[in-house]
């Protein structure tokens, strides 16, 4: 494969002296430590080739093809009137329109096609070409609506169950739906009130308690969260980015998820507002924790690398409750309050003759004024 086709970047993973590594803010210009070129993403028999130009795309497409087949292996590849399971994605330059590039159908050696798409499931995760999280967002939005609804009649709304209940199994089956792959979004504002909202129209469904109700009686959702036991979407946010950043940071610098969470691309930026990063993310969690300076910043990469080396520790602090939950409320016995037909027909009877007693009664009373 041509060596130019490959993304290269820059990294620096030192956490010790005046130039150590940083997350974001890095100047395009600096050298770094090292140099390295990323072109596979291999997870068991997943694949995921990022490279810079159609021809190299191309060639890559051949090589793997052909290297598959000495394995006796076979490719996805599409035929006439048949579709191929392998995808390609073109991601267009930031000011450049999606429409320009070519995005017909490569055609390999073989004779086989391959496709492309402008979005893409990978390992859970919804890719799109303008390679922004809130498609991605929206996704996760979807299927935890569904695992919601699927638990709202009979469980999430229902008044036999106590909130805190409820809470534990939102956290344990919902969040676990809605935030998968959170660790890695780079999330904007308009990413994290649509999350925000979601999650705190849930826990009024839980509480049974519709948003006029809230306007009305000043229900605030902090008050709702301390009665389900569940935290705002932020913390879950930071809690879970902060946790895996801890880990990657542990990692050695051979690895890769460690060179790219600290690297940069040795070009010029674009002019105008950059884009949202997983380093501007980072900073935002680790504001939420209390992790900032004197000057009210977020603290460096050098800073925090230093704490997640005591993993016990680090854990206490990106999982410190922003409030104390306190004891469940505990909720009286209720009997069955359903009514059989046995019982429904019998009050009917009862309600005849009482009907037809208070007519005679009304009736002889008139006779009697008459007379």
């Amino acid at each position: 494969m041509p060596a130019d086709v490959k993304l290269k970047y820059r990294t620096n993973t030192k956490t010790e002296g005046k130039n150590g590594g940083h997350v974001s803010s890095t100047d395009w210009t600096n050298q770094g430590e090292f140099e390295f070129s990323f072109w596979a993403s291999l997870y068991a028999d997943d694949a995921a080739l990022p490279l810079s130009t159609r021809e190299g795309l191309l060639a890559a497409t051949n090589t793997i093809h052909k290297q598959l087949r000495l394995f006796g292996l076979l490719m996805h590849v599409g035929a006439p009137g048949k579709k191929s399971k392998t995808e390609a994605m073109y991601c267009p330059a930031r000011n450049d329109e999606y429409e320009a590039g070519d995005t017909s159908d490569l055609v390999l050696d073989c004779g086989g096609t391959v496709s492309f798409t402008q979005s893409f499931v990978y390992l859970g995760s919804l890719l799109y070409r303008d390679l922004s999280d809130h498609h991605d967002v929206d996704a996760r939005i979807k299927k935890a609506s569904k695992v919601f609804g699927a638990l709202r009649d009979h469980f999430l709304r229902t008044r036999d169950v106590s909130e805190r209940l409820k809470g534990k199994i939102y956290s344990g089956c919902v969040l676990a739906v809605l935030l998968y792959g959170c660790e890695s979004w780079c999330l904007t504002a308009e990413s994290i009130s649509r999350l925000r909202n979601w999650h705190n129209k849930r826990i009024r469904e839980m509480c049974r308690v519709t948003m006029y109700q809230s306007f009305v009686h000043q229900i605030s959702s902090a008050r709702l969260q301390k009665h389900t036991g569940v935290f705002s979407i932020d913390y879950y946010l930071a809690s879970r980015t902060l946790f895996w950043a801890g880990h990657v940071a542990r990692m050695p610098k051979s690895r890769l998820p460690k060179r790219l969470i600290l690297s940069w691309v040795h070009e010029p930026r674009i002019a105008g507002g950059q884009e949202m990063t997983y380093g501007r993310s980072l900073e935002r969690h680790l504001k939420y924790f209390g992790l900032v300076d004197d000057g009210g910043k977020a603290i460096t990469f050098k800073e925090w690398a230093t704490l997640v080396q005591d993993r016990a520790g680090w854990l206490k602090l990106v999982t410190k409750a922003p409030f104390n939950i306190g004891k469940p409320q505990l909720w009286p016995l209720r009997c069955d309050t359903r009514v059989t037909p046995e019982e429904k027909r019998r009050f009917l009877a009862r309600r005849a003759q009482e009907t037809e007693l208070r007519r005679a009664l009304c009736n002889a009373e008139t006779d009697a004024e008459t007379s």
